[in-house]
């Protein structure tokens, strides 16, 4: 039982919990909401399917440009004031698309966003590494990172019926307004910061261990191929698995729900399991079956599409806590902050240049299938980076 002045700074009170969950969905709503509300951009804005793409490319490549930096000022500034901002950030980013008129608006938007995204995982990681003790941080990364796949339930699930009723610009801002009570979670939540360990000394030198630079390269294998299957799901669902508008976001809602429970689970797996590199591998050969289904759904039946959105949200969207739980055990106390911005920059890269390439694809054949198959290789290069660390570490972290 946490006492009053435990529960204002430990990262297992309920509060700093849905801070955490809170900060990491509002990192990724607003790609999310480009892709789930792209028939009605596509109209309104006069946006083009690649265009789409490359607004959700805007945000993760600012975020990937500034995730570096993003984590050694982390390490720095602190972990409250890191989460302030985050929060921040974010809201201000939601509420500057709904309000945008026109494309370079709308990237402005994102360019935000990517602000927040780029310092979401640094911050939280950080409140985890500094809060949490070790052998329970498994479920506490799980449920923080569990909020950009609520991100995603909410944003399919609730964007379409809240679009048609309001205006795709009132949809927004209605969840710009449901955010703003996080500004005071945050407040409250991280009052009292604990003791700073001795190793986050101003003369303590941050390392980067080997093994994350592995993980730089896992991450931005996943991030090239799920961040096409993030833009583009609802989409492809609309356009080639024949389905309406509100049930094309009802797979992206499932693959969301699928995700959120399994990175909780994935979380507490990964911290008892012998290796954390061959869980990831076997989440990125599960991405890789998700996305032959999906590739396979319009001549197989809706029911495939909605199978293999299940398979893809429960490891592409779901890897992200055995990864984020990864870094924070392979950096030390002075450099978690600083490992976690190089590997959400790996990331943030790899969904950076995909999308637009996609909406290419598919724009000059008039067909996804040459975009899955891209996003199919990129699952296999993932799995072998994992497969490859036991030949070039001795082992496997």
């Amino acid at each position: 039982m946490l006492t009053t002045a435990r529960a204002s700074h430990d990262a297992r009170s309920p509060l700093v919990l849905g801070v955490l969950t809170t900060a990491m969905a509002l990192a990724t709503l607003p790609a999310t909401a480009v892709g789930v509300l792209a028939p009605f951009l596509l109209v309104d804005l006069g946006i083009t399917r690649a265009g789409i793409g490359s607004l959700v490319a805007l945000s993760a490549g600012v975020a990937g440009v500034l995730s570096p930096l993003a984590g050694r000022l982390v390490d720095r500034v602190g972990d409250r004031t890191a989460l302030l901002l985050v929060v921040g950030i974010g809201i201000v980013g939601l509420a500057a698309m709904a309000g945008a008129p026109s494309w370079p608006v709308m990237a402005v938007a994102l360019a935000v966003s990517g602000v927040c995204r780029a310092g979401s995982n640094p911050a939280t990681n950080r409140v985890i590494a500094t809060r949490a003790p070790r052998g329970q941080r498994g479920w506490i990364t799980g449920v923080k990172q569990s909020g950009e796949t609520l991100a995603v339930v909410v944003g399919a699930g609730l964007l379409p019926a809240l679009a048609l009723a309001l205006g795709w610009r009132g949809a927004l801002l209605a969840l710009t307004i449901a955010t703003l009570p996080a500004i005071w979670a945050t407040l409250r939540g991280l009052a009292a910061a604990p003791p700073r360990p001795a190793a986050d000394t101003p003369r303590a030198r941050a390392h980067v261990r080997p093994a994350v630079y592995c993980l730089m390269a896992y991450s931005f294998a996943m991030g090239a191929s799920g961040g096409c299957v993030s833009a583009y799901l609802p989409l492809y669902a609309h356009e080639s698995g024949g389905l309406g508008v509100a049930a094309a976001g009802g797979v992206m809602v499932l693959a969301g729900v699928v995700a959120t429970f399994c990175r909780i689970a994935w979380g507490r797996v990964a911290e008892v399991a012998p290796s954390t590199a061959g869980t990831l591998r076997h989440l990125a050969e599960l991405a890789l079956l998700g996305t032959i289904v999906l590739l396979l759904a319009p001549h197989i039946g809706p029911a495939a599409m909605w199978v293999g959105a299940a398979l893809w949200g429960a490891s592409g969207l779901g890897f992200g806590s055995v990864c984020m739980l990864a870094v924070m055990e392979e950096s030390d106390d002075a450099s978690t902050g600083k490992g976690t911005g190089l590997v959400v920059f790996s990331f943030a890269i790899g969904s950076t240049l995909t999308p637009p390439l996609f909406g290419y694809l598919t724009d000059s054949t008039d067909s996804y299938l040459s975009g899955l198959v891209l996003v199919a290789a990129w699952y296999v290069v993932a799995a072998g980076v994992m497969l490859s660390t036991r030949t070039r570490f001795g082992r496997q972290f």
